[in-house]
Protein backbone atom coordinates (compact mmCIF):
# COMPACT_ATOMS: atom_id res chain seq x y z
CA UNK A 1 0.00 0.00 0.00
CA UNK A 2 1.10 3.62 -0.18
CA UNK A 3 3.17 5.14 2.42
CA UNK A 4 4.47 1.73 3.54
CA UNK A 5 7.58 1.65 4.31
CA UNK A 6 9.83 -2.37 4.09
CA UNK A 7 12.92 -3.01 4.72
CA UNK A 8 14.38 -5.80 2.45
CA UNK A 9 13.39 -8.71 4.88
CA UNK A 10 9.81 -7.54 4.81
CA UNK A 11 9.77 -5.45 8.62
CA UNK A 12 8.42 -2.44 8.93
CA UNK A 13 9.93 0.60 9.60
CA UNK A 14 8.61 3.39 11.17
CA UNK A 15 6.13 5.79 9.09
CA UNK A 16 7.54 9.01 9.75
CA UNK A 17 4.02 10.40 7.54
CA UNK A 18 2.37 9.67 11.21
CA UNK A 19 4.92 10.17 13.32
CA UNK A 20 7.66 13.31 13.99
CA UNK A 21 11.38 12.94 12.87
CA UNK A 22 13.37 11.63 15.78
CA UNK A 23 15.51 13.58 18.11
CA UNK A 24 19.20 12.16 17.90
CA UNK A 25 20.59 11.77 21.41
CA UNK A 26 24.20 10.48 22.67
CA UNK A 27 25.01 7.56 24.47
CA UNK A 28 26.34 10.10 27.39
CA UNK A 29 22.48 11.83 26.98
CA UNK A 30 21.12 8.26 27.87
CA UNK A 31 23.48 7.42 30.53
CA UNK A 32 22.12 10.64 32.00
CA UNK A 33 18.58 9.11 32.38
CA UNK A 34 20.24 6.82 35.08
CA UNK A 35 18.99 3.14 34.05
CA UNK A 36 22.12 1.88 32.22
CA UNK A 37 25.82 2.11 32.01
CA UNK A 38 28.33 1.40 29.03
CA UNK A 39 29.69 -2.10 28.85
CA UNK A 40 31.71 -0.85 25.62
CA UNK A 41 31.76 2.44 23.14
CA UNK A 42 32.33 5.69 22.96
CA UNK A 43 29.95 8.03 24.81
CA UNK A 44 30.38 10.17 22.05
CA UNK A 45 28.29 7.64 19.58
CA UNK A 46 24.75 9.28 18.30
CA UNK A 47 21.49 6.97 18.52
CA UNK A 48 19.59 8.47 15.19
CA UNK A 49 16.77 5.72 16.18
CA UNK A 50 15.51 2.93 17.49
CA UNK A 51 14.27 -0.41 16.04
CA UNK A 52 13.17 -4.17 16.64
CA UNK A 53 16.21 -6.16 17.21
CA UNK A 54 16.06 -7.47 13.30
CA UNK A 55 16.37 -4.38 11.99
CA UNK A 56 19.60 -3.40 13.88
CA UNK A 57 21.95 -1.19 11.29
CA UNK A 58 24.34 1.87 11.91
CA UNK A 59 22.93 4.22 14.25
CA UNK A 60 19.86 2.53 15.45
CA UNK A 61 19.19 1.71 19.21
CA UNK A 62 17.63 -1.82 19.93
CA UNK A 63 17.47 -4.31 23.29
CA UNK A 64 17.86 -7.58 24.05
CA UNK A 65 16.58 -9.68 27.10
CA UNK A 66 17.46 -13.08 26.42
CA UNK A 67 19.87 -14.89 24.78
CA UNK A 68 17.80 -16.57 22.20
CA UNK A 69 17.38 -13.07 20.35
CA UNK A 70 20.46 -11.83 20.47
CA UNK A 71 21.27 -14.31 17.33
CA UNK A 72 19.29 -11.62 15.22
CA UNK A 73 22.17 -9.47 15.92
CA UNK A 74 25.01 -11.93 14.13
CA UNK A 75 25.09 -9.97 10.90
CA UNK A 76 24.66 -6.54 11.97
CA UNK A 77 26.98 -3.48 12.23
CA UNK A 78 26.69 0.02 13.69
CA UNK A 79 24.38 0.03 16.27
CA UNK A 80 23.34 0.07 19.32
CA UNK A 81 22.29 -2.39 22.18
CA UNK A 82 20.86 -2.33 25.45
CA UNK A 83 21.32 -5.70 27.46
CA UNK A 84 21.85 -7.21 30.49
CA UNK A 85 25.44 -7.64 31.56
CA UNK A 86 25.30 -11.49 31.61
CA UNK A 87 24.40 -11.18 27.76
CA UNK A 88 27.14 -8.96 26.96
CA UNK A 89 29.58 -10.61 29.00
CA UNK A 90 28.40 -13.78 26.67
CA UNK A 91 27.98 -12.71 23.50
CA UNK A 92 30.12 -8.83 23.68
CA UNK A 93 33.05 -10.77 22.01
CA UNK A 94 31.13 -12.76 19.52
CA UNK A 95 27.73 -12.37 18.41
CA UNK A 96 27.90 -8.77 19.42
CA UNK A 97 31.31 -7.94 18.28
CA UNK A 98 30.38 -5.58 15.55
CA UNK A 99 27.79 -3.19 18.04
CA UNK A 100 28.96 -0.01 18.03
CA UNK A 101 28.00 0.67 21.39
CA UNK A 102 26.98 -2.04 24.36
CA UNK A 103 25.20 -0.32 27.46
CA UNK A 104 23.56 -2.76 29.73
CA UNK A 105 21.21 -2.30 32.43
CA UNK A 106 19.40 -4.26 34.80
CA UNK A 107 15.72 -3.59 33.12
CA UNK A 108 17.02 -3.17 29.59
CA UNK A 109 13.15 -2.73 28.19
CA UNK A 110 12.66 0.39 30.47
CA UNK A 111 15.80 1.36 29.56
CA UNK A 112 14.72 1.42 25.93
CA UNK A 113 11.46 2.61 26.22
CA UNK A 114 13.30 6.03 28.10
CA UNK A 115 14.86 6.70 24.79
CA UNK A 116 11.97 5.85 23.11
CA UNK A 117 9.87 8.30 25.10
CA UNK A 118 13.12 11.12 24.16
CA UNK A 119 13.53 10.70 20.91
CA UNK A 120 9.51 10.87 19.89
CA UNK A 121 8.73 13.09 22.65
CA UNK A 122 5.89 15.87 21.80
CA UNK A 123 8.36 18.80 22.57
CA UNK A 124 7.44 20.42 19.55
CA UNK A 125 3.75 20.69 19.88
CA UNK A 126 2.20 24.10 20.44
CA UNK A 127 2.60 24.51 24.23
CA UNK A 128 -0.30 26.32 25.79
CA UNK A 129 -2.56 26.98 22.90
CA UNK A 130 -6.14 27.06 22.64
CA UNK A 131 -8.04 26.63 19.97
CA UNK A 132 -10.73 29.03 18.86
CA UNK A 133 -14.15 26.85 19.01
CA UNK A 134 -13.00 25.45 22.70
CA UNK A 135 -15.75 26.40 25.19
CA UNK A 136 -14.31 27.46 28.59
CA UNK A 137 -16.16 28.78 32.15
CA UNK A 138 -14.99 32.35 33.22
CA UNK A 139 -14.68 30.30 36.37
CA UNK A 140 -12.53 27.35 35.05
CA UNK A 141 -8.76 27.63 36.52
CA UNK A 142 -6.01 27.05 33.68
CA UNK A 143 -2.29 26.94 34.13
CA UNK A 144 -0.89 29.21 31.26
CA UNK A 145 1.26 26.26 28.98
CA UNK A 146 -2.33 24.19 29.34
CA UNK A 147 -3.16 23.32 25.34
CA UNK A 148 -6.40 22.57 24.62
CA UNK A 149 -7.89 21.42 21.42
CA UNK A 150 -10.95 22.29 18.92
CA UNK A 151 -14.37 22.00 20.44
CA UNK A 152 -13.25 21.05 23.87
CA UNK A 153 -16.08 22.01 27.08
CA UNK A 154 -14.15 22.68 30.12
CA UNK A 155 -17.32 24.15 32.33
CA UNK A 156 -16.98 26.07 35.94
CA UNK A 157 -14.88 25.12 38.75
CA UNK A 158 -12.52 23.23 36.61
CA UNK A 159 -8.92 23.49 37.55
CA UNK A 160 -6.52 22.13 34.83
CA UNK A 161 -2.25 22.02 36.20
CA UNK A 162 0.51 23.04 33.84
CA UNK A 163 1.58 21.08 31.24
CA UNK A 164 -1.58 19.18 30.26
CA UNK A 165 -3.16 18.89 27.04
CA UNK A 166 -6.43 18.05 25.90
CA UNK A 167 -7.09 16.58 22.55
CA UNK A 168 -10.50 16.93 20.07
CA UNK A 169 -13.96 17.14 21.50
CA UNK A 170 -13.03 16.84 25.60
CA UNK A 171 -15.43 17.72 27.84
CA UNK A 172 -14.62 18.52 31.78
CA UNK A 173 -17.70 18.53 33.93
CA UNK A 174 -17.90 21.03 36.80
CA UNK A 175 -15.52 21.32 39.30
CA UNK A 176 -13.05 18.63 38.02
CA UNK A 177 -9.62 18.77 38.57
CA UNK A 178 -6.78 17.79 36.55
CA UNK A 179 -2.90 17.84 37.20
CA UNK A 180 0.17 18.71 35.86
CA UNK A 181 1.26 17.25 32.60
CA UNK A 182 -1.48 15.22 31.63
CA UNK A 183 -2.53 13.87 28.26
CA UNK A 184 -5.91 13.80 27.50
CA UNK A 185 -6.85 12.40 23.77
CA UNK A 186 -9.74 13.27 21.79
CA UNK A 187 -13.79 13.06 22.50
CA UNK A 188 -12.98 11.96 26.82
CA UNK A 189 -15.31 12.74 29.13
CA UNK A 190 -14.69 13.34 32.95
CA UNK A 191 -17.23 14.60 36.04
CA UNK A 192 -16.74 14.21 39.60
CA UNK A 193 -13.47 13.22 39.35
CA UNK A 194 -10.08 14.18 40.36
CA UNK A 195 -6.85 12.95 38.28
CA UNK A 196 -3.38 13.77 40.06
CA UNK A 197 -0.17 14.42 37.91
CA UNK A 198 1.54 12.80 34.28
CA UNK A 199 -2.13 10.83 34.10
CA UNK A 200 -2.74 9.14 30.05
CA UNK A 201 -6.42 8.79 29.21
CA UNK A 202 -7.04 7.90 25.39
CA UNK A 203 -9.73 8.24 23.12
CA UNK A 204 -13.54 8.24 23.86
CA UNK A 205 -12.93 7.14 27.69
CA UNK A 206 -15.60 8.24 30.23
CA UNK A 207 -14.41 8.79 33.77
CA UNK A 208 -16.81 9.73 36.71
CA UNK A 209 -20.28 8.61 35.02
CA UNK A 210 -22.88 7.07 37.43
CA UNK A 211 -22.51 3.30 37.72
CA UNK A 212 -25.10 0.89 37.77
CA UNK A 213 -26.94 0.63 41.09
CA UNK A 214 -30.86 0.77 41.76
CA UNK A 215 -33.44 -0.66 44.90
CA UNK A 216 -37.00 -2.15 43.38
CA UNK A 217 -40.50 -1.73 45.40
CA UNK A 218 -42.81 -3.69 44.20
CA UNK A 219 -43.52 -2.30 40.78
CA UNK A 220 -41.10 0.56 41.19
CA UNK A 221 -37.42 0.70 40.47
CA UNK A 222 -35.35 3.49 41.47
CA UNK A 223 -31.78 4.32 40.27
CA UNK A 224 -29.56 5.24 43.44
CA UNK A 225 -27.54 8.31 43.55
CA UNK A 226 -23.73 7.62 42.94
CA UNK A 227 -22.62 10.49 45.50
CA UNK A 228 -19.28 9.63 45.41
CA UNK A 229 -15.88 10.25 42.98
CA UNK A 230 -13.30 8.73 41.08
CA UNK A 231 -10.25 9.66 42.40
CA UNK A 232 -6.94 8.64 39.60
CA UNK A 233 -3.48 8.38 41.12
CA UNK A 234 -0.39 9.53 39.86
CA UNK A 235 1.55 8.21 36.69
CA UNK A 236 -1.54 6.51 35.50
CA UNK A 237 -2.54 5.22 32.15
CA UNK A 238 -6.37 4.86 31.10
CA UNK A 239 -6.83 2.90 27.23
CA UNK A 240 -9.23 3.98 24.68
CA UNK A 241 -12.90 3.13 25.35
CA UNK A 242 -12.97 3.01 28.71
CA UNK A 243 -15.66 3.06 31.77
CA UNK A 244 -14.64 3.94 35.13
CA UNK A 245 -17.87 5.24 37.20
CA UNK A 246 -17.72 7.02 40.34
CA UNK A 247 -18.84 5.78 43.21
CA UNK A 248 -22.24 5.60 45.38
CA UNK A 249 -21.21 6.71 48.69
CA UNK A 250 -17.55 6.11 48.68
CA UNK A 251 -15.22 6.98 46.09
CA UNK A 252 -13.46 5.27 43.00
CA UNK A 253 -10.13 4.84 43.81
CA UNK A 254 -7.10 4.15 40.87
CA UNK A 255 -4.38 4.32 42.57
CA UNK A 256 -0.79 5.28 41.02
CA UNK A 257 1.07 3.82 38.43
CA UNK A 258 -1.82 1.70 36.91
CA UNK A 259 -1.63 0.51 33.21
CA UNK A 260 -5.32 -0.12 31.63
CA UNK A 261 -5.56 -1.32 28.80
CA UNK A 262 -8.61 -0.26 26.00
CA UNK A 263 -11.84 -1.66 26.72
CA UNK A 264 -11.99 -2.02 30.49
CA UNK A 265 -15.18 -1.50 32.83
CA UNK A 266 -14.37 -0.51 36.49
CA UNK A 267 -17.50 -0.18 38.47
CA UNK A 268 -18.71 1.99 41.34
CA UNK A 269 -16.61 1.88 44.37
CA UNK A 270 -13.60 -0.20 42.91
CA UNK A 271 -10.36 -0.07 44.39
CA UNK A 272 -6.98 -0.56 42.14
CA UNK A 273 -3.88 -0.92 43.77
CA UNK A 274 -0.80 0.53 43.03
CA UNK A 275 1.37 -0.66 39.94
CA UNK A 276 -2.11 -2.86 39.19
CA UNK A 277 -2.32 -3.98 35.43
CA UNK A 278 -5.54 -4.70 34.22
CA UNK A 279 -5.04 -6.22 30.41
CA UNK A 280 -8.42 -5.48 27.77
CA UNK A 281 -11.91 -6.38 27.69
CA UNK A 282 -12.26 -6.77 31.70
CA UNK A 283 -14.64 -6.00 33.77
CA UNK A 284 -14.45 -5.38 37.61
CA UNK A 285 -18.25 -5.32 39.48
CA UNK A 286 -18.85 -2.99 42.15
CA UNK A 287 -17.38 -2.31 45.07
CA UNK A 288 -14.36 -4.96 44.51
CA UNK A 289 -10.73 -4.37 46.00
CA UNK A 290 -7.68 -5.76 43.61
CA UNK A 291 -4.50 -4.92 45.68
CA UNK A 292 -1.65 -3.65 44.67
CA UNK A 293 0.85 -5.02 41.96
CA UNK A 294 -2.13 -7.73 40.64
CA UNK A 295 -2.13 -8.62 36.76
CA UNK A 296 -5.40 -8.98 35.55
CA UNK A 297 -5.31 -11.05 31.99
CA UNK A 298 -7.96 -9.62 28.72
CA UNK A 299 -11.51 -10.50 29.16
CA UNK A 300 -11.52 -11.36 32.51
CA UNK A 301 -14.76 -10.73 35.09
CA UNK A 302 -14.38 -10.46 38.68
CA UNK A 303 -17.48 -10.15 40.46
CA UNK A 304 -18.48 -7.60 43.42
CA UNK A 305 -17.54 -6.82 46.78
CA UNK A 306 -14.77 -9.28 46.19
CA UNK A 307 -11.16 -8.75 47.36
CA UNK A 308 -8.06 -9.93 45.32
CA UNK A 309 -4.50 -10.20 47.63
CA UNK A 310 -1.41 -7.84 46.45
CA UNK A 311 0.39 -9.86 43.65
CA UNK A 312 -1.80 -11.92 42.47
CA UNK A 313 -1.62 -13.16 38.57
CA UNK A 314 -5.55 -13.72 37.16
CA UNK A 315 -4.66 -15.38 33.44
CA UNK A 316 -6.93 -14.35 30.81
CA UNK A 317 -11.09 -15.53 29.91
CA UNK A 318 -11.38 -16.35 33.85
CA UNK A 319 -14.21 -15.74 36.00
CA UNK A 320 -13.28 -14.47 40.14
CA UNK A 321 -16.59 -15.26 42.11
CA UNK A 322 -15.27 -15.07 45.38
CA UNK A 323 -12.13 -13.63 47.34
CA UNK A 324 -8.30 -14.60 46.66
CA UNK A 325 -6.56 -13.99 50.06
CA UNK A 326 -3.23 -15.71 48.95
CA UNK A 327 -1.32 -14.42 45.90
CA UNK A 328 -0.61 -16.42 42.91
CA UNK A 329 -1.58 -17.31 39.32
CA UNK A 330 -5.10 -18.33 39.10
CA UNK A 331 -7.24 -19.23 36.20
CA UNK A 332 -10.44 -20.19 34.91
CA UNK A 333 -14.18 -20.21 36.03
CA UNK A 334 -15.07 -20.12 38.90
CA UNK A 335 -10.74 -18.88 39.32
CA UNK A 336 -8.90 -21.36 40.89
CA UNK A 337 -4.46 -21.88 41.56
CA UNK A 338 -3.82 -22.39 37.77
CA UNK A 339 -2.26 -25.57 38.80
CA UNK A 340 -5.66 -27.00 39.43
CA UNK A 341 -7.43 -25.72 36.89
CA UNK A 342 -5.03 -26.99 33.97
CA UNK A 343 -4.69 -30.76 35.98
CA UNK A 344 -8.27 -30.34 36.14
CA UNK A 345 -8.27 -29.70 32.66
CA UNK A 346 -6.09 -32.20 31.68
CA UNK A 347 -7.98 -35.17 33.48
CA UNK A 348 -11.35 -34.38 31.84
CA UNK A 349 -9.58 -34.36 28.51
CA UNK A 350 -8.28 -37.90 29.25
CA UNK A 351 -11.83 -38.70 30.75
CA UNK A 352 -13.10 -37.85 27.18
CA UNK A 353 -10.87 -39.71 24.78
CA UNK A 354 -11.54 -43.04 27.10
CA UNK A 355 -15.16 -42.40 26.91
CA UNK A 356 -14.81 -41.85 23.23
CA UNK A 357 -12.80 -44.89 22.77
CA UNK A 358 -14.79 -47.05 25.07
CA UNK A 359 -17.75 -45.95 22.92
CA UNK A 360 -16.20 -46.66 19.41
CA UNK A 361 -15.64 -42.88 18.58
CA UNK A 362 -12.65 -42.08 16.90
CA UNK A 363 -12.97 -38.36 17.11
Amino acid sequence: MPGWKYRKNNLVTIDHSFFPKPNPLSIADILEFGHSSVYRGPIEFIVQNVGQIKNASPNILVFALNKDIITFLENSVGYAVICTSELAEQFGNNILSNAEVILISNNPKYAFAQVCSFLYSNETEKIGFVHPTAQIDKSATIAEDVSIGPFCNIADGVNIGSGSRLGVGVSCKSSVRIGKNCQISDYVTIEKAVIDDDVSIGQHTVIGKSGFGFATNEDHVLKIPHLGRVLVGSKTTIGANCCIDRGTLQDTRIADLVMIDNLVHISHNVQIGRKSIILAQVGIAGSSVVKENCIIGGQTGLADHIEIAPNTVILSHSGVTKTINAAGVYAGFPAKKSKVFWSEQAKLSQLTKNSKKNHGVDK
